[in-house]
């Protein structure tokens, strides 16, 4: 029996030394698992941030989100893959409790 697939929301903060190229190689290495998965993914850079406090000595990061669907196989699997990320300083996934896009993912 097949697990229902649930919306998640995925914060990434990748160190600001990365390349805009290197950065964009590592968002498509996470889109292509999940959708190799059978998900659907939306992607969005929101760009350097300042941290609120220094997370491995950095105060700014680059910041994404992603939003997708999966099931509890699919987010062990990318956990595990995130955590062997050295260019990762810090990754939250939260279950979205309605099935509703966030306003900032909905193209006009």
């Amino acid at each position: 029996m097949q697990e229902e697939l649930k919306m998640y929301e995925l914060v990434l903060f990748f160190k600001i030394s990365l390349t805009e190229q290197e950065l964009k190689t590592k968002i498509e290495r996470y889109r292509d698992f999940l959708t190799g998965k059978g998900s659907q993914v939306m992607v969005k850079n929101n760009g350097k941030i300042s941290l609120a406090y220094a997370i491995k000595t950095f105060d700014t990061a680059m910041y994404i989100q992603m939003i997708y669907l999966g099931n509890g196989q699919v987010i062990k699997q990318l956990d595990t893959e995130l955590q062997r990320d050295e260019s990762l300083l810090r990754f939250v996934t939260t279950k979205l409790l309605e099935q509703s896009v966030p306003e900032m993912f909905v193209k006009v």
